[in-house]
């Protein structure tokens, strides 16, 4: 009977360790919010099967889109320590866990007033930095100040007494911003965005470390491109503060598109025309912007493989006023669920020239040739990750190769259609092709609501 009771005691202990409404996991976790295509899916997978139960749910959810506090996360950086926590009944978690948080000099008496509230991402970037030493002995973090305040569009709006930790965050490849070049330090982290960077923190080979690709313009060479070139350009009717200005026949006033359904339009639409005119520039191809004003807006961002073609080969459609698929709503009707907020367009990712090369010839076995030409793919790929991040990015830029080469490999004899939520983007995709009609490739996405 003592023994039992000893048992009893010892569990009812370690239950009483994790705060309130959370629940100790056995093997896999399931959370009735997080579908397995989700793009944080491995992440949440990690921190609520981490032995130290890191991050745990609540009635059978994990609240991916919630935002994470102060106190929230001084708990998780406390159990990655390895220490042993037990909560009295009498006690609410957070005051045992944030002094444990204080004693260890993960947070320093008096840096927050409210422990409840959601935490920004420069102050997690500060516990990370100091937390680190104990968990994965990481300590002494070199870095080029200078270098990252060349790739961060916004490293002056970061509070200056949280830029250090923020650098060596950003070093570390545990805490980055979106390939658009902005860190948002004073942004809040979801959970799903923070059960990310927990899994980083922690595991080094997940993190993302800084490798750029291609150094593309900067600001200002752009912006000379463009008025050396104004000419080309009517609807671009200035650009200030990194946003491009627009008009057209029929608004002539010079306006921003509407960031009501999407606060960062603007400035996706400066990273996107900037990388766009780059790589016409360097590969002798051609941009455009055109603008329509109808429904809050609508600018049409496109790439030409050739001067007098009049559709582009690449052409990236942002929408202030998300709007339904016409194709879709044509060939599959009601099966689009959500409205999009961008629409891709594909013609063709390769040059005459490079096709004859290889020996093509009208008749010949498609399969056999390659339909793709690298420095094409680089900007498409370029791209995707501006406008949904690096994972959700590449994971879009892969699916839209896959269906590219799909219509070249059946000679454009079939259908081809995805409509519903991609897994690993975040997002729901609407795409038809009629194959016998010949009509160009057309994607349309939703904004993802976490953008990774």
């Amino acid at each position: 009977m003592k023994k039992s009771l000893a048992i009893l005691l010892t569990f009812l202990a370690i239950l009483c360790s994790f705060p309130s409404g959370m629940t100790l996991s056995h093997g896999a976790v399931s959370f009735k919010d997080v579908p397995k295509d989700a793009w944080y899916y491995e992440h949440v997978q990690y921190v609520a099967n981490h032995p130290n139960e890191l991050m745990v749910g609540y009635a059978g959810n994990f609240g991916p889109l919630d935002n994470l506090t102060v106190e929230q996360f001084i708990k998780i950086t406390v159990a990655a320590a390895g220490k042993g926590v037990v909560v009295p009944p009498d006690k609410y978690w957070g005051d045992v866990y944030v002094p444990i948080g204080i004693e260890l000099g993960f947070v320093l008496p008096g840096e927050f007033n409210d422990y409840r509230r959601a935490i920004t991402r420069a102050e997690m970037a500060r516990i990370i930095i100091r937390s680190l030493p104990m968990i994965t002995s990481e300590k002494n973090i070199k870095y080029n100040e200078n270098d990252i305040r060349s790739r961060m569009a916004d490293y002056d709006s970061i509070p200056a007494n949280l830029r250090e930790y923020v650098c060596k965050a950003y070093q570390l490849g545990i805490l980055v911003g979106g390939a658009d070049g902005y860190f948002r330090p004073n942004d809040n982290l979801t959970r799903a965005a923070a059960a990310a960077v927990i899994h980083k923190m922690l595991e080094p080979s997940t993190r993302t470390v800084y490798t750029p690709s291609e150094e593309i313009w900067s600001d200002e060479e752009f912006e000379a491109y463009i008025r050396e070139n104004a000419k080309d350009f009517y609807c671009i009717a200035k650009i200030e503060n990194r946003k491009i200005y627009l008009r057209n026949a029929d608004k002539t006033t010079p306006t921003l598109l509407s960031e009501k359904n999407n606060p960062y339009i603007n400035e996706l639409l400066y990273e996107c025309a900037k990388t766009m005119a780059y790589y016409a520039k360097k590969n002798g191809n051609y941009f455009s912007l055109s603008y329509m004003h109808l429904n809050g807006g609508a600018a049409y961002l496109g790439y030409h493989l050739v001067s007098t073609s009049f559709n582009p080969d690449i052409e990236l459609v942002f929408y202030a006023e998300p709007q339904m698929s016409y194709v879709t709503e044509k060939y599959a009707p009601g099966e689009q669920k959500n409205p999009s907020s961008y629409k891709w367009t594909l013609g063709a990712l390769y040059e005459t020239e490079y096709l004859l090369r290889q020996g093509w010839q009208l008749g010949n076995d498609r399969k056999k040739y390659s339909w793709i030409q690298d420095k094409h793919t680089d900007t498409l790929s370029h791209l995707c990750m501006i406008v949904y991040g690096p994972i959700q990015g590449k994971a879009f830029c892969d699916f839209l190769i896959e269906r590219y080469l799909y219509l070249f490999h059946t000679d454009f004899e079939k259908d081809d259609k995805y409509i519903g939520f991609l897994p690993d983007a975040n997002m729901e995709v609407a795409y038809f092709v009629k194959a016998r009609e010949m009509m160009k490739q057309q994607f349309w996405t939703t904004k993802p609501e976490v953008r990774k």
